[in-house]
């Protein structure tokens, strides 16, 4: 598997988790106490154990690694999104993930841009918290 495909995808955790546990022949994860060469072996027996099918299948892509999205306006949020949503469509991928002003977000195929842009908001609106400033403003 080469390293760039590595830098444009995102890992599904729960299928990383279960390819070890494979590798480790069903043995427990947290029964383990591991030196660094066995990391190191378990690495390179994951890298030859997932194909690049399977990562497509269960991994998202890193939007800020993708050539044609480096350069889209992040300014407006909805348009970046309509971009991101046509990208995964064009390219036939089911998970891309954004970021813009620090927040990632997954777009995730047949998501309308009004149903990511709700869910960017809200990571968005607990980060800074502008519901609770308009409250306290007594504008909410």
């Amino acid at each position: 598997m080469d390293n760039n495909f590595n830098n444009k995808f995102a890992w599904n955790d729960s299928m990383i988790l279960d390819k070890i546990e494979e590798i480790l022949d069903g043995k427990k994860i947290d029964d383990l106490e591991l030196t660094e060469d066995e990391l190191n072996n378990i690495k390179a027996q994951l890298n030859d154990a997932l194909s690049e099918e399977e990562l497509k299948e269960s991994a998202c892509l890193l939007a800020e690694n993708i050539d044609e999205l480096k350069d889209l306006p992040k300014s407006d949020i909805k348009e970046y999104i309509s971009n991101l949503i046509n990208y995964l469509n064009d390219n036939n991928l089911k998970c891309i993930i954004g970021e813009c002003n620090g927040i990632e977000f997954e777009v995730c195929e047949k998501a309308t841009v009004d149903e990511v842009f709700k869910d960017y908001y809200s990571r968005y609106d607990e980060i800074y918290g502008i519901s609770d400033m308009l409250s306290d403003l007594g504008l909410k």
